[in-house]
């Protein structure tokens, strides 16, 4: 059984800037564009979430909403250099690393013998050393797949853990909702549920047949997926992704 961890920094972009200029510490902050031109928000932190303000949204509806946002331009050389500490501290525990963007990345820690294998007080350790080392907080999944474990590591953000073992994946999946699956957006979201599909659960009752004649060749995934199923193995080369929008 594999053991994989998804690391994901808390509101990166944001947490920087605050940690830096703690006179904003408490207060809604946003990171991204100019709000008097065609600007987004590229990360807010949790108190400007309060208000509505989310990734990609322009900066100018973030401001409707929250019009004591404190607008801060990112500085991604100082994102980059952050991303490179933490970077060095996954390398500590194994090289089986795929960065997903500065701020998140999965790591397979199978087989290690570090903390007698556990994952679990591996992912903790890493938590730790981010924020001892950096002065930033960090949330992580842990779980036999990559799918299970990104899902994991946003059920107890910020600076926060969740652990999905293997006999808990299928009462874990049967609740879930499938909004919650990678690639299900609120346009597909509302497609399913015309269907009558609003859980992993109620995709568990169709076959892959059915599925693949509702959704097409993305039906045998759906099928997988919502069994907690995934064999993508953590890929050590993956490519980055764009730096301007950070969710977390």
């Amino acid at each position: 059984m594999r053991k994989i961890i998804h690391v994901d920094m808390d509101a990166f972009y944001a947490s920087v800037e605050l940690r830096d200029r703690p006179e904003f510490i408490g207060k809604p902050i946003s990171v991204g564009g100019s709000p008097d031109g065609r600007g987004v928000v590229a990360t807010a932190n949790y108190e400007a979430r309060k208000f509505g303000v989310k990734s990609a949204m322009p900066m100018a509806t973030a401001i409707r909403l929250c019009p004591h946002l404190v607008c801060i331009r990112p500085d991604f050389a100082k994102y980059k250099r952050e991303s490179r500490k933490v970077r060095e501290i996954f390398e500590r525990f194994t090289s089986k690393i795929e960065p997903l963007s500065l701020d998140e990345a999965y790591l397979d820690v199978t087989g290690l013998d570090l903390f007698d294998g556990s994952a679990t007080r591996i992912a903790n350790e890493i938590r730790r050393l981010i924020k001892e080392e950096t002065g930033l907080t960090a949330s992580a999944g842990v779980a036999p797949n990559k799918f299970l474990a990104k899902i994991a590591s946003d059920i107890n953000k910020p600076d926060g853990i969740k652990v999905i073992r293997p006999h808990e994946i299928d009462d874990f999946m049967r609740t879930l909702p499938i909004e919650k699956i990678w690639g299900v957006g609120k346009v597909t979201a509302k497609k399913m549920h015309s269907l009558g599909f609003f859980t992993c659960g109620d995709l568990q009752r169709k076959s892959i047949a059915e599925l693949t004649a509702f959704f097409g060749s993305w039906g045998a995934k759906l099928y997988d997926y919502s069994r907690g199923i995934d064999n993508r193995s953590v890929k050590e080369s993956r490519e980055r992704k764009s730096l301007s929008v950070e969710e977390t």
